[in-house]
């Protein structure tokens, strides 16, 4: 049975990840209907951290499937504001008149306290940095991107930029669960993120930013920036242009999280090496399979009752 609660992948099966995907590849391709689905439901957003992707593909994705989104922000209710709501209150709220929640919130716990104290449906769309954040939806529109790529194949992947942001700590785990070859360069993070640190330690290549080796033995180049900070740019070292790309014989695809600073340089866009605006495209479909296990193992545990 799915998992209606979507906080850390950690807590979902490999087998159920691939069902999911698997769900996903069905929808685009058009043998799996999904579009009256979540009619009557409600979708809460409650974003209390900016978002161009995660939101955007949330919201459409709820709509697409015949769900209606209330139109309101986390920093437009009490919860949000200088009132300080206590989550459990606000949770009966939401418990009472919605039936799933999509929730982000640079403050790791609130995103976790809130996903603990409702009953309904929850994604977790990124809660923090450092030890304890997460990012399952992008870690999965990643997985569902490679696999398409790459047929299945096990890869050799080079995850670049901070290790303390949320999307490389739940990319890592995952990608290392798939049984994928990840090096890691990182600068040193200045939060506590010694869970990931050890991971990487212990299981992962570590490459120094001066390294000037060839790149030609990567499949896949990962690049989620240097820091959550939006004013942090990225040192030289750590850009990514076409010409450092064949200056290390890089011959595989690059991806990015976006939105990207100057780590990521547009002169890469219209190339082969282009996977990243491949994921956008793909992000839909994921959310919309996420969606549907979830509904549906709220109706199972309704049915149940």
């Amino acid at each position: 049975m799915s998992i209606k609660k979507l906080v850390d992948l950690d807590d979902v099966g490999l087998d159920e990840i691939e069902q999911w995907l698997d769900v996903a590849r069905a929808i685009e391709n058009g043998r799996r209907e999904v579009s009256r689905l979540l009619e009557g439901k409600i979708l809460c957003p409650l974003f209390g951290q900016e978002s161009s992707r995660t939101f955007i593909n949330s919201v459409t994705s709820f709509q697409r499937m015949g769900g209606t989104v209330l139109p309101i922000s986390q920093a437009g209710t009490r919860f949000g504001s200088k009132w300080k709501e206590p989550a459990q209150d606000f949770a009966v709220l939401l418990n009472s008149c919605c039936d799933h929640v999509i929730c982000r919130d640079s403050d790791m716990q609130k995103v976790r306290d809130i996903a603990s104290l409702v009953n309904i449906p929850f994604i977790n769309a990124g809660n923090g940095m450092g030890v304890g954040s997460e990012h399952p939806m992008q870690a999965l529109v990643d997985l569902f991107t490679i696999r398409e790529a790459f047929a299945g194949h096990k890869i050799r992947i080079l995850m670049m930029g901070g290790s303390h942001i949320r999307t490389t700590r739940t990319q890592i785990k995952l990608f290392l669960r798939c049984g994928y070859e990840v090096s890691v360069m990182s600068p040193r993070p200045e939060v506590d993120n010694s869970d990931i640190d050890a991971l990487i330690e212990s299981q992962c290549r570590t490459i120094p930013s001066s390294d000037v080796d060839s790149w030609q033995d990567y499949d896949l180049i990962y690049h989620n920036g240097i820091d959550e900070n939006p004013d942090a740019e990225a040192p030289r070292s750590y850009w990514l242009s076409l010409d450092r790309l064949k200056q290390r014989k890089f011959n595989g695809y690059v991806m990015h999280s976006l939105p990207r600073k100057n780590e990521l340089l547009d002169c890469v866009d219209d190339t082969f090496h282009n996977l990243y605006f491949r994921q956008m495209r793909a992000s839909p479909w994921v959310f919309q399979s996420v969606f549907l296990h979830q509904e549906l193992a709220q109706r199972t545990t309704a049915h149940a009752a």
